[in-house]
Protein backbone atom coordinates (compact mmCIF):
# COMPACT_ATOMS: atom_id res chain seq x y z
CA UNK A 1 0.00 0.00 0.00
CA UNK A 2 2.98 2.00 0.15
CA UNK A 3 3.92 4.88 -2.89
CA UNK A 4 6.76 3.20 -4.37
CA UNK A 5 5.45 -0.30 -4.48
CA UNK A 6 2.45 1.24 -6.38
CA UNK A 7 4.67 3.01 -8.70
CA UNK A 8 6.84 -0.26 -9.35
CA UNK A 9 3.46 -1.44 -10.32
CA UNK A 10 2.57 0.94 -12.64
CA UNK A 11 6.10 0.59 -14.77
CA UNK A 12 6.18 -3.14 -14.73
CA UNK A 13 2.42 -2.85 -16.31
CA UNK A 14 3.34 -0.07 -18.68
CA UNK A 15 6.82 -2.16 -19.86
CA UNK A 16 4.21 -5.12 -20.95
CA UNK A 17 1.67 -2.08 -22.47
CA UNK A 18 4.84 -1.16 -24.64
CA UNK A 19 5.93 -4.58 -25.37
CA UNK A 20 1.92 -5.47 -26.77
CA UNK A 21 1.96 -1.89 -28.89
CA UNK A 22 5.34 -3.44 -30.37
CA UNK A 23 3.81 -6.47 -31.20
CA UNK A 24 0.38 -5.71 -32.23
CA UNK A 25 -1.24 -7.39 -29.20
CA UNK A 26 -4.32 -5.67 -27.94
CA UNK A 27 -4.46 -6.97 -24.52
CA UNK A 28 -1.38 -6.67 -22.72
CA UNK A 29 -2.25 -9.03 -20.48
CA UNK A 30 -1.63 -11.81 -22.69
CA UNK A 31 1.87 -10.81 -22.22
CA UNK A 32 4.48 -12.87 -19.41
CA UNK A 33 8.20 -11.88 -18.34
CA UNK A 34 10.37 -14.72 -17.71
CA UNK A 35 14.41 -15.19 -17.21
CA UNK A 36 15.41 -16.10 -20.46
CA UNK A 37 14.32 -17.80 -23.64
CA UNK A 38 15.05 -21.15 -22.58
CA UNK A 39 12.64 -20.51 -19.16
CA UNK A 40 9.92 -19.54 -21.38
CA UNK A 41 10.32 -22.64 -24.14
CA UNK A 42 10.58 -24.96 -20.53
CA UNK A 43 7.69 -23.35 -18.70
CA UNK A 44 5.69 -23.51 -22.06
CA UNK A 45 6.74 -27.36 -23.07
CA UNK A 46 6.10 -28.43 -19.12
CA UNK A 47 2.44 -26.51 -19.18
CA UNK A 48 1.35 -28.16 -22.38
CA UNK A 49 2.48 -31.14 -21.27
CA UNK A 50 0.94 -30.91 -17.46
CA UNK A 51 -2.63 -29.96 -19.92
CA UNK A 52 -2.23 -32.86 -21.83
CA UNK A 53 -2.34 -31.07 -24.98
CA UNK A 54 0.35 -33.82 -25.89
CA UNK A 55 -0.27 -37.39 -26.42
CA UNK A 56 2.15 -40.84 -26.93
CA UNK A 57 3.14 -40.38 -30.89
CA UNK A 58 2.40 -36.93 -31.34
CA UNK A 59 4.78 -35.19 -33.57
CA UNK A 60 6.85 -32.29 -33.22
CA UNK A 61 8.80 -29.90 -36.09
CA UNK A 62 11.38 -27.92 -35.52
CA UNK A 63 13.63 -26.58 -37.96
CA UNK A 64 17.52 -28.03 -38.47
CA UNK A 65 18.86 -24.41 -37.69
CA UNK A 66 17.33 -24.73 -34.08
CA UNK A 67 18.91 -23.00 -31.05
CA UNK A 68 19.04 -25.69 -28.27
CA UNK A 69 16.36 -23.19 -26.30
CA UNK A 70 14.21 -24.47 -28.66
CA UNK A 71 15.32 -28.31 -28.93
CA UNK A 72 15.95 -29.59 -25.12
CA UNK A 73 12.20 -28.85 -23.57
CA UNK A 74 10.70 -30.89 -26.25
CA UNK A 75 13.64 -33.50 -26.23
CA UNK A 76 12.61 -33.73 -22.43
CA UNK A 77 9.10 -34.45 -23.41
CA UNK A 78 9.66 -37.19 -25.44
CA UNK A 79 11.90 -38.88 -22.97
CA UNK A 80 8.52 -38.62 -21.00
CA UNK A 81 5.43 -39.10 -23.05
CA UNK A 82 7.56 -40.68 -26.36
CA UNK A 83 6.44 -38.16 -28.69
CA UNK A 84 8.21 -37.63 -31.84
CA UNK A 85 10.48 -34.78 -33.36
CA UNK A 86 11.07 -34.25 -37.17
CA UNK A 87 13.46 -31.58 -38.27
CA UNK A 88 12.28 -29.29 -41.54
CA UNK A 89 14.99 -28.78 -43.40
CA UNK A 90 16.34 -25.55 -45.16
CA UNK A 91 17.14 -24.99 -48.80
CA UNK A 92 20.15 -23.88 -50.99
CA UNK A 93 19.43 -20.84 -50.12
CA UNK A 94 18.94 -21.21 -46.21
CA UNK A 95 15.09 -20.30 -46.47
CA UNK A 96 12.97 -23.17 -44.97
CA UNK A 97 12.16 -25.99 -47.66
CA UNK A 98 8.81 -25.77 -48.08
CA UNK A 99 7.94 -28.96 -49.77
CA UNK A 100 9.72 -30.52 -46.81
CA UNK A 101 7.39 -29.02 -44.32
CA UNK A 102 4.66 -30.15 -46.18
CA UNK A 103 5.93 -33.43 -46.82
CA UNK A 104 6.34 -33.94 -42.83
CA UNK A 105 3.21 -31.91 -41.69
CA UNK A 106 1.05 -34.90 -41.21
CA UNK A 107 -2.23 -35.80 -39.42
CA UNK A 108 0.13 -36.72 -36.33
CA UNK A 109 1.83 -32.76 -35.94
CA UNK A 110 0.00 -30.75 -33.10
CA UNK A 111 3.30 -28.47 -32.71
CA UNK A 112 5.52 -26.34 -34.60
CA UNK A 113 8.04 -24.70 -33.05
CA UNK A 114 9.89 -22.47 -35.46
CA UNK A 115 12.65 -19.88 -34.84
CA UNK A 116 11.75 -16.59 -37.30
CA UNK A 117 16.02 -16.01 -37.83
CA UNK A 118 18.23 -18.07 -37.73
CA UNK A 119 21.30 -17.43 -35.43
CA UNK A 120 23.46 -19.42 -37.58
CA UNK A 121 22.64 -17.96 -40.89
CA UNK A 122 20.70 -14.99 -39.59
CA UNK A 123 18.31 -15.67 -43.03
CA UNK A 124 14.59 -14.24 -42.31
CA UNK A 125 12.26 -17.12 -42.72
CA UNK A 126 8.74 -17.03 -43.75
CA UNK A 127 6.35 -17.95 -41.51
CA UNK A 128 3.69 -16.62 -43.04
CA UNK A 129 3.58 -19.46 -45.43
CA UNK A 130 3.42 -21.48 -43.01
CA UNK A 131 0.59 -20.15 -40.78
CA UNK A 132 -1.38 -20.49 -44.09
CA UNK A 133 -0.70 -24.48 -44.35
CA UNK A 134 -1.44 -25.05 -40.78
CA UNK A 135 -4.37 -26.70 -39.05
CA UNK A 136 -6.68 -25.53 -36.51
CA UNK A 137 -5.37 -28.33 -34.23
CA UNK A 138 -1.43 -27.56 -34.74
CA UNK A 139 0.10 -25.39 -32.14
CA UNK A 140 2.09 -22.89 -33.92
CA UNK A 141 5.19 -21.45 -31.73
CA UNK A 142 7.47 -18.86 -32.91
CA UNK A 143 10.99 -17.38 -31.60
CA UNK A 144 12.06 -14.01 -32.49
CA UNK A 145 14.94 -13.53 -30.40
CA UNK A 146 16.87 -12.88 -33.41
CA UNK A 147 14.00 -10.92 -35.31
CA UNK A 148 13.04 -8.72 -32.98
CA UNK A 149 15.51 -6.28 -32.51
CA UNK A 150 15.98 -5.75 -35.73
CA UNK A 151 12.79 -5.54 -37.73
CA UNK A 152 9.42 -5.09 -37.37
CA UNK A 153 7.37 -8.26 -35.33
CA UNK A 154 3.05 -8.52 -35.96
CA UNK A 155 1.39 -11.72 -34.17
CA UNK A 156 -1.28 -10.90 -36.45
CA UNK A 157 0.37 -11.55 -39.67
CA UNK A 158 1.94 -14.38 -38.64
CA UNK A 159 -0.43 -16.00 -36.80
CA UNK A 160 1.12 -17.96 -34.49
CA UNK A 161 -0.45 -18.69 -31.03
CA UNK A 162 3.10 -18.24 -28.89
CA UNK A 163 6.00 -15.83 -29.39
CA UNK A 164 8.61 -15.51 -27.13
CA UNK A 165 11.89 -13.58 -27.43
CA UNK A 166 14.62 -11.48 -25.15
CA UNK A 167 15.44 -7.83 -25.21
CA UNK A 168 19.03 -7.98 -23.78
CA UNK A 169 20.12 -8.33 -27.45
CA UNK A 170 19.26 -4.62 -27.74
CA UNK A 171 19.49 -2.44 -24.61
CA UNK A 172 17.96 -4.07 -21.79
CA UNK A 173 19.17 -5.79 -18.60
CA UNK A 174 20.01 -9.15 -18.99
CA UNK A 175 17.44 -12.32 -17.49
CA UNK A 176 14.31 -10.34 -19.23
CA UNK A 177 12.43 -12.09 -21.54
CA UNK A 178 8.81 -12.10 -23.06
CA UNK A 179 6.76 -14.90 -23.82
CA UNK A 180 3.17 -13.57 -25.53
CA UNK A 181 0.08 -16.35 -25.97
CA UNK A 182 -3.11 -16.06 -26.92
CA UNK A 183 -5.81 -15.29 -24.47
CA UNK A 184 -7.67 -18.63 -25.13
CA UNK A 185 -4.42 -20.68 -24.60
CA UNK A 186 -3.60 -18.96 -21.38
CA UNK A 187 -6.85 -19.60 -19.53
CA UNK A 188 -7.07 -23.28 -20.91
CA UNK A 189 -3.43 -24.52 -20.23
CA UNK A 190 -2.52 -25.23 -16.70
CA UNK A 191 1.60 -23.51 -15.18
CA UNK A 192 3.53 -26.45 -14.44
CA UNK A 193 4.35 -24.76 -11.27
CA UNK A 194 3.10 -21.80 -9.43
CA UNK A 195 3.33 -19.70 -5.93
CA UNK A 196 3.25 -16.28 -5.01
CA UNK A 197 0.76 -14.01 -6.70
CA UNK A 198 -0.32 -16.89 -9.03
CA UNK A 199 -2.19 -18.26 -6.49
CA UNK A 200 -5.69 -16.73 -5.55
CA UNK A 201 -6.51 -18.60 -2.34
CA UNK A 202 -5.49 -21.85 -0.98
CA UNK A 203 -7.41 -23.87 1.41
CA UNK A 204 -5.98 -27.62 3.40
CA UNK A 205 -6.77 -29.78 0.37
CA UNK A 206 -6.88 -27.10 -3.01
CA UNK A 207 -5.79 -23.89 -4.42
CA UNK A 208 -7.28 -20.96 -6.89
CA UNK A 209 -4.86 -19.96 -9.52
CA UNK A 210 -5.11 -15.90 -9.77
CA UNK A 211 -6.33 -14.80 -13.00
CA UNK A 212 -4.21 -14.44 -16.50
CA UNK A 213 -1.20 -13.36 -16.52
CA UNK A 214 -0.39 -13.57 -12.93
CA UNK A 215 -1.00 -17.42 -13.03
CA UNK A 216 1.72 -18.04 -14.98
CA UNK A 217 4.35 -15.44 -13.60
CA UNK A 218 5.08 -17.40 -10.12
CA UNK A 219 7.80 -15.19 -8.47
CA UNK A 220 8.32 -11.76 -7.29
CA UNK A 221 8.80 -9.96 -10.45
CA UNK A 222 12.08 -8.04 -10.59
CA UNK A 223 10.77 -4.67 -11.75
CA UNK A 224 14.48 -3.37 -12.71
CA UNK A 225 14.33 -5.71 -15.36
CA UNK A 226 10.79 -4.40 -16.84
CA UNK A 227 11.72 -1.01 -16.50
CA UNK A 228 14.96 -1.51 -19.00
CA UNK A 229 13.23 -3.30 -21.20
CA UNK A 230 10.36 -0.55 -21.12
CA UNK A 231 13.23 1.84 -22.14
CA UNK A 232 14.71 0.25 -24.51
CA UNK A 233 11.37 0.01 -25.82
CA UNK A 234 10.92 4.07 -25.83
CA UNK A 235 14.74 4.42 -27.20
CA UNK A 236 13.24 2.85 -30.50
CA UNK A 237 10.23 4.16 -30.55
CA UNK A 238 11.25 7.44 -30.26
CA UNK A 239 14.57 7.85 -31.50
CA UNK A 240 15.23 5.33 -34.31
CA UNK A 241 11.83 3.47 -35.19
CA UNK A 242 12.32 0.77 -37.11
CA UNK A 243 12.35 2.15 -40.94
CA UNK A 244 15.61 3.95 -40.17
CA UNK A 245 17.04 1.13 -38.29
CA UNK A 246 16.45 -1.09 -40.75
CA UNK A 247 18.13 1.66 -43.27
CA UNK A 248 20.90 1.88 -41.16
CA UNK A 249 21.04 -1.94 -41.34
CA UNK A 250 21.40 -2.23 -45.04
CA UNK A 251 23.75 -0.06 -44.98
CA UNK A 252 26.37 -1.99 -42.79
CA UNK A 253 25.62 -4.89 -44.27
CA UNK A 254 26.50 -4.00 -47.66
CA UNK A 255 29.45 -2.40 -46.67
CA UNK A 256 30.79 -5.11 -44.45
CA UNK A 257 30.35 -7.74 -47.58
CA UNK A 258 31.97 -5.26 -49.89
CA UNK A 259 35.06 -5.36 -47.29
CA UNK A 260 34.75 -9.10 -47.21
CA UNK A 261 35.33 -9.47 -50.57
CA UNK A 262 39.18 -8.46 -50.12
CA UNK A 263 40.65 -10.98 -47.80
CA UNK A 264 40.37 -14.96 -49.00
CA UNK A 265 40.73 -16.39 -46.04
CA UNK A 266 37.72 -15.19 -44.62
CA UNK A 267 34.25 -17.81 -45.41
CA UNK A 268 31.08 -16.77 -44.58
CA UNK A 269 29.48 -19.90 -44.18
CA UNK A 270 26.15 -19.00 -44.98
CA UNK A 271 24.75 -16.47 -46.70
CA UNK A 272 26.30 -13.65 -48.29
CA UNK A 273 22.86 -11.75 -50.13
CA UNK A 274 21.81 -8.73 -48.30
CA UNK A 275 18.53 -9.94 -48.98
CA UNK A 276 16.59 -11.32 -46.53
CA UNK A 277 18.69 -11.73 -43.42
CA UNK A 278 19.90 -9.61 -41.02
CA UNK A 279 23.27 -7.65 -40.06
CA UNK A 280 25.18 -10.68 -38.41
CA UNK A 281 27.29 -12.17 -40.02
CA UNK A 282 28.98 -16.43 -39.01
CA UNK A 283 32.03 -17.13 -40.36
CA UNK A 284 35.68 -18.67 -40.65
CA UNK A 285 39.20 -17.92 -41.02
CA UNK A 286 40.57 -20.56 -42.65
CA UNK A 287 43.64 -22.64 -40.52
CA UNK A 288 42.47 -20.39 -37.56
CA UNK A 289 40.19 -22.04 -34.76
CA UNK A 290 37.31 -19.11 -34.13
CA UNK A 291 37.97 -19.31 -30.57
CA UNK A 292 41.51 -18.09 -31.30
CA UNK A 293 40.54 -15.40 -33.29
CA UNK A 294 37.60 -14.25 -31.18
CA UNK A 295 40.58 -14.13 -28.24
CA UNK A 296 42.62 -12.26 -30.58
CA UNK A 297 40.06 -9.70 -31.57
CA UNK A 298 38.95 -9.47 -27.58
CA UNK A 299 42.18 -8.30 -26.95
CA UNK A 300 41.75 -5.62 -29.90
CA UNK A 301 38.57 -4.53 -28.03
CA UNK A 302 36.19 -6.42 -30.31
CA UNK A 303 33.48 -8.45 -28.75
CA UNK A 304 32.47 -11.41 -31.15
CA UNK A 305 30.96 -14.61 -30.35
CA UNK A 306 32.56 -17.79 -31.23
CA UNK A 307 32.26 -21.86 -31.21
CA UNK A 308 28.77 -23.51 -32.54
CA UNK A 309 26.20 -21.00 -31.12
CA UNK A 310 24.58 -23.25 -29.24
CA UNK A 311 23.24 -24.89 -32.39
CA UNK A 312 25.02 -28.29 -32.31
CA UNK A 313 22.84 -30.50 -34.27
CA UNK A 314 23.22 -27.90 -37.03
CA UNK A 315 27.04 -27.32 -37.04
CA UNK A 316 27.01 -31.24 -36.78
CA UNK A 317 24.83 -31.87 -39.77
CA UNK A 318 26.92 -29.82 -41.89
CA UNK A 319 30.27 -31.01 -41.21
CA UNK A 320 31.60 -27.71 -39.44
CA UNK A 321 33.15 -27.56 -36.10
CA UNK A 322 33.08 -23.57 -35.22
CA UNK A 323 32.46 -20.36 -36.30
CA UNK A 324 32.83 -16.81 -34.83
CA UNK A 325 30.06 -14.17 -34.77
CA UNK A 326 30.49 -10.59 -35.83
CA UNK A 327 26.78 -8.41 -34.74
CA UNK A 328 26.29 -4.85 -36.13
CA UNK A 329 23.83 -2.97 -34.38
CA UNK A 330 22.87 1.00 -34.70
CA UNK A 331 25.70 1.86 -31.98
CA UNK A 332 28.41 0.32 -34.59
CA UNK A 333 29.94 1.92 -37.27
CA UNK A 334 31.73 1.79 -40.75
CA UNK A 335 34.78 2.84 -38.71
CA UNK A 336 34.35 -0.27 -36.62
CA UNK A 337 34.06 -2.56 -39.22
CA UNK A 338 37.20 -0.88 -40.88
CA UNK A 339 39.01 -1.98 -37.35
CA UNK A 340 37.55 -5.38 -37.15
CA UNK A 341 39.23 -6.33 -40.79
CA UNK A 342 42.36 -4.56 -39.84
CA UNK A 343 43.32 -6.49 -37.12
CA UNK A 344 41.61 -10.05 -39.07
CA UNK A 345 44.39 -8.41 -42.01
CA UNK A 346 47.33 -8.55 -38.85
CA UNK A 347 46.07 -12.07 -38.36
CA UNK A 348 46.37 -13.74 -41.42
Amino acid sequence: MYDISEKSEKLYIESKKKVANFIWVDNYKEIIFTYNSTYALNLLSSSIWLSKELKKWDKILLTEVEHNANIIPWLILKGSIWIEIEYVKIDKNYNLDLDDFKNKYDERVKIISFTHVSNVTWQIFDLEEIWKSKRDDTIFIIDASQSIPHIKIDVKKLNCDYLFFTWHKVFADTWIWVLWWKEKLLKELKPSFSWWWAILSVKDNCFTYAKIPDKFEAWTPNITWAVSLLKGFEYIENIWWYDILEKYENELVEYFLEKVKNYKNIKIIWSTNSNNRLWVFSMILEWFHSNDVADILANNNIAVRSWKHCAHSYFINIWLSHSFRVSLYIYNSKEEIDKFFSIIGKII
